[in-house]
């Protein structure tokens, strides 16, 4: 059996090797073809995961590597769709391109049902499905539901255990089996990239140990119009202060590769008015790399995912600023980077912990939201929050969760954990915490959730058979029919009996 993989990131090319490294992508000897699909909105100016530093030593172990925007050009691999009369052409033209005979295929991909993930799983109609996810987005539900073909062949998801004792939510409402990569495996991959790239890292200076050091990871939070320019450049001299609160000399700036580089300036001036020396990790390598290398005390940043890698793989003690400011923020409510959020704000400042550490809470990381260092005094599961922000987040298909959600709640309600919710959402899904619905709307609120209630299940269900059915456009044209309905009829002679019984027509314009 084939397997084609495809990625997008070297960060999941990594956590890939690891897998296979470890043998836990199938028996030895198996053709792998590496599908590589670039997704940056310019991706002519961006390079692939295959071309960035460090890489070359991870393609040895693919028998083959493919250029998926080469293939699909001049489309974008994020908007590239195909019908479903071309896909049995294309995956015909696919299979003698890669050299595939008429053998099974087992498809492990990225993050469903988006492209280009989803569009390879309506080419090869017949293969194995499997999802491998990096990061903290794997601990929460899909933002939209599979198709039917998807999730009848989904039957494995693989995911890097940076939360030991947490089992993800991704695609749980469908059962699939998980296979979790350790970190230490993880590790070392991080440690051969950082060895391939050694001159590089000797020439920014970031090749070996940097003693009393705390890395800034940099986020694009402004570019994403979560919050303004003005606040991503405040969140990031916060970073910078608790750099020095913690008694540290050195700020190692990583900025985010898809980010603009107007804050650099203004954290180097704070740096050295603040008596740090400012060192600048302006390179095209992952966060991992640098914090293999440099061996910082400390890992500041807001939510990324780098928080958790660095305590998972290094154990190295992290910080993270403005996650409240970032819970107001963040909307939609379904927004995916809510449980990253919601992770990295309650292991850092809401008192929790892994299931692992309830039993001897040990030194940790900093409390940095109240701009204080010291051990972590957390002492509440927090796999119960995940479970209950999960369900807010997408209480159809994660339904299972509703009772685990209401406990939550009952308890949360009046205090500091219904952070995490916004009451809007715990009022329409009929939870703990919801607003007071005055009693001449309760009817009408209900009605109403009824009638959203078959819409979407009618909407659904015309989706399984390829219909899909745009609500934004359909009332307008239901209301056109009406009135051009309503017109003929005032024209009529039936229309003219009603002009004599309603009186004349009032106009909401003067002519």
């Amino acid at each position: 059996m084939t397997q084609i993989i495809q990625i997008s990131t070297q960060y999941q090319l990594a956590n890939i090797v690891a897998l296979i490294r470890a043998g836990r992508l199938g028996e030895a000897g198996r053709r792998r073809i590496l599908v590589i699909a670039n997704n940056s909105f310019a991706p002519e100016l961006t390079p692939a995961a295959d071309s960035m530093p460090g890489s070359a030593g991870l393609l040895t172990s693919f028998d083959l590597v493919v250029d998926w925007n080469a293939t699909i050009w001049p489309n974008h691999p994020k908007t590239f769709g195909i019908s479903g009369e071309r896909a049995p052409l294309m995956a015909r033209s696919l299979r003698t391109e890669w050299a595939i005979d008429d053998e099974p295929l087992d498809l492990i991909v990225e993050s469903l049902p988006g492209h280009p993930a989803g569009v390879l799983t309506q080419i090869f109609t017949t293969a194995t499905i499997s999802v491998h996810s990096d990061g903290l987005m794997s601990y929460g539900p899909i933002r939209n539901p599979l198709s039917l073909p998807q999730y009848q062949r989904l039957t494995t998801i693989y995911y890097t255990d940076l939360l030991p004792g947490i089992t993800p939510r991704q695609l749980a409402e469908h059962s699939p089996d998980r296979v979790a990569l350790p970190p230490t495996d993880l590790t070392s991959v991080i440690e051969d990239m950082a060895a391939e790239v050694a001159p590089e890292l000797a020439a920014a200076k970031l090749g070996d140990p940097i003693p009393e050091a705390a890395i800034v990871l940099g986020q694009y939070l402004a570019q994403i119009d979560l919050i303004t320019a003005e606040e991503e450049l405040e969140l990031h001299l916060q970073m910078i202060d608790e750099v020095k609160a913690q008694g540290l000399s050195t700020v190692i700036f990583k900025p985010h590769p898809t980010s603009a580089r107007t804050t650099t300036e203004p954290l180097r001036t704070r740096s050295h008015e603040l008596g740090l020396e400012f060192v600048l990790a302006d390179v095209p390598l992952l966060a991992e790399i640098v914090i293999a290398t440099t061996r910082p005390q400390l890992v500041v940043s807001c939510y990324s995912t780098g928080l958790a890698t660095a305590r998972a793989l290094f154990g190295t003690a992290t910080a993270a600023i403005g996650t409240s400011m970032m819970l107001h923020a963040l909307a939609p409510y379904q927004n995916s980077n809510r449980i990253p959020l919601t992770i990295v704000d309650a292991l850092h400042t809401g008192g929790y912990v892994l299931p692992g550490d309830l039993a001897e809470v040990g030194p940790g990381s900093a409390n940095a939201e109240s701009g204080a260092g010291g051990a972590s005094t957390g002492t509440k599961d927090l796999r119960p929050l995940i479970d209950a922000v999960t369900y807010c987040m997408q209480s159809e298909t994660a339904s299972y969760l509703r009772d685990s959600a209401i406990d939550f709640l009952e308890s949360a309600v009046g205090g500091e954990d219904m952070k995490y919710f916004k009451r809007k959402r715990l009022t329409k899904l009929d939870l703990p915490g919801q607003l007071e619905i005055p009693p001449h709307r309760r009817g009408l609120s209900s009605a109403k959730r009824r009638l959203r209630t078959q819409a979407r299940r009618t909407q659904r269900t015309l989706r399984t058979y390829g219909i899909s059915i745009d609500g934004a456009k359909l009332v307008p044209q239901v209301n056109s029919r009406l009135s051009s309905r309503l017109n003929s009829a005032v024209n009529s002679g039936v229309g003219s009996r009603l002009r004599s019984k309603l009186g004349p027509t009032r106009r909401s314009e003067p002519e």
